[in-house]
């Protein structure tokens, strides 16, 4: 895998925008199956090491603000919205080689059967995925029907430390006394119930796809060309044809060319802007194309955390005076063999139903042991966090090229009055699971036995009012809502691109990426953009 350097080397079979999941598994897979042809892969981030803040997992809440991380971050400022009280979404974004692999909370998650059987396409079944998320990964609990273990990526349980401390288990007896199910396998098709995590992280460090995929493998990679700080600026067309990418590196403009194919995979929110800017999209000069930049799915999430009064030896991951000297030990094992608590984010979570006739859930609740998360700044006592995502959104956002370094982005969070609803009977499951066991589904004439945390003295602590009615409710989700930080549906399959992923209307061009996903899921946007990448390299005619 050769560097930037060799200026003759601008001219490839394929060229690859964007090193995220997505980029790096399209372009791995392109280079092993197609050894004699010359691949390229643009990237507009930098090449330098990750700082130790981006690589410890149970640090990720601080990547978004602290000053060593900037350089690898690029934050899209959206329009305000009146679904959250006029504010506007921040959404943050890797910008490297790794992409957002490298800023993420690391959950690995595939979504549902259903979710793929919504998009419409039998050839993107999750049927049809599954040998693609398998050959990828190296799940620490063995090979299976549903997973592999000789892949690149990393996916592993959380350490013991994490998974059975006191929090946790009160978590899961909660989840199971309020009839929820376990589920020991999240990633097999269904994902209802109550069960441990799995993230994407080895050796007690956050996986970086870029080193995962294509770095520790450079020696079977020599046709692969890394392009990094280079930015695309526009697709270059012959009439209908794609002939390469107009970059910028260092302030200077220069064509890269690709004689076979181009394929896209700079994510939900560029993908689309490039394709405006070369003109294709609404009004397009090249191709008039209404949909690029539409039917932006962005779930909504909310954060409530919880003061635990009581129970000194908890041994949370809470950064407070009574926490340190347990926290310092921690951190000294993790500096030592890389385990213990600071080797996992969140450990826990349960999917729900927003109303008890649902088909399948809609509802995610994750649980943190700790109440320092990102959505809901600094709190230095001991307790928990809940964070509630709901994943099938009816509200819909869009993407548009600004200028040729802006996007306007509106998410649509709450746009549609339902998903409001959805999210205010999460914040009651949340109550029921920490309150007392019982479902919010159950009249109040039941016995309500009290949750297994009623002994610690839980407190809510955020918010700082009461969440006793609807009103109440939807005034702290307009303050305080976010995304999730998954984004779909830009380049949607069907409307965008067709079911070899190649771009209506123009030849050689391919987006492949978590753009493309066409409808809701509950899966992550890195893990699903990675298989999409792998199975479009399978899709190439070269």
């Amino acid at each position: 895998m050769s560097a930037q350097g060799q200026r003759q080397r601008r001219v490839f079979d394929v060229l690859v925008l964007g090193a995220g999941a997505a980029g790096c598994a399209a372009a791995r897979a392109i280079a092993l199956r197609h050894p004699h042809a010359k691949v390229g892969l643009v990237e507009q981030g930098t090449r330098r090491p990750l700082p130790l803040l981006m690589r410890v997992p149970l640090l990720t809440p601080l990547i978004a603000s602290a000053r060593s991380t900037q350089p690898f971050l690029r934050k899209y400022e959206g329009t305000p919205e009146a679904g959250i009280g006029g504010r506007r979404l921040t959404h943050v974004r890797g910008c490297g080689l790794g992409g957002s692999s490298c800023c993420g909370d690391m959950r690995y998650l595939r979504g549902t059967a259903a979710d793929y059987a919504a998009w419409g396409d039998p050839a993107w079944s999750f049927a049809q995925l599954l040998p693609f998320f398998r050959a990828l990964e190296c799940n620490s609990r063995g090979g299976s029907a549903a997973h592999g273990e000789d892949g690149p990526l990393h996916v592993t349980d959380a350490p013991r430390a994490s998974l059975s401390s006191e929090l946790n288990i009160r978590w899961f007896e909660a989840c199971e006394a309020l009839g929820l199910r376990e589920t020991p396998d999240l990633n097999a098709g269904e994902a209802d119930g109550f069960a441990a995590l799995q993230s994407l992280v080895a050796a007690g460090a956050r996986v970086d796809v870029f080193d995962a995929l294509l770095e520790r493998h450079r020696h079977l990679l020599p046709n692969l060309t890394v392009l990094p700080e280079t930015r695309a600026q526009r697709v270059l067309f012959d009439g209908a044809r794609v002939t390469g990418v107009e970059t910028r590196t260092a302030g200077r403009d220069a064509a890269v060319l690709a004689t076979r194919h181009l394929v896209v995979c700079l994510g939900a929110l560029e993908s689309p802007a490039l394709l405006q800017r070369s003109g294709v999209g609404a009004g397009g000069r090249v191709l008039e194309l209404p949909a690029v930049g539409s039917n932006l799915i962005a779930p909504a999430a909310a954060t409530l955390v919880f003061r635990v009064a009581a129970g000194a030896n908890l041994h949370s991951k809470s950064v407070s005076w009574r926490n340190a000297a347990y926290l310092w030990r921690q951190w000294r094992e993790y500096n030592d063999a890389r385990t213990g608590v600071f080797a996992s984010l969140a450990e826990g979570v349960a999917f729900v139903r927003s109303t008890p006739a649902a088909a399948a859930p809609d509802l995610s609740l994750t649980f943190f042991a700790t109440p320092n998360v990102r959505w809901c700044g600094w709190r230095p006592f001991d307790g928990f966090a809940v964070r509630v995502a709901h994943h099938y959104p009816a509200s819909r956002g869009e993407v548009a090229a600004v200028d040729a370094d802006r996007l306007r982005v509106t998410s649509g969070i709450f746009a549609a009055p339902h998903d409001a609803r959805c999210m205010d009977e999460g914040v009651r499951w949340v109550g029921s699971l920490v309150t007392e066991a019982r479902s919010a589904y159950h009249s109040d004439a039941q016995e309500r036995p009290a949750s297994p945390f009623a002994a610690l003295g839980v407190q809510v602590q955020h918010p700082r009012y009461a969440l006793h009615t609807q009103r109440g409710t939807a005034a702290f989700l307009a303050q305080h809502a976010e995304g999730t930080g998954d984004l779909f549906g830009t380049c949607a399959l069907g409307s965008v691109v067709d079911g070899a992923l190649r771009v209506r209307g123009v030849a050689g061009l391919q987006v492949a990426d978590a753009s493309v996903v066409p409808s809701p899921t509950c899966g992550a946007s890195g893990v699903i953009g990675a298989a999409i990448g792998a199975r479009a390299a399978s899709l190439l005619q070269l």
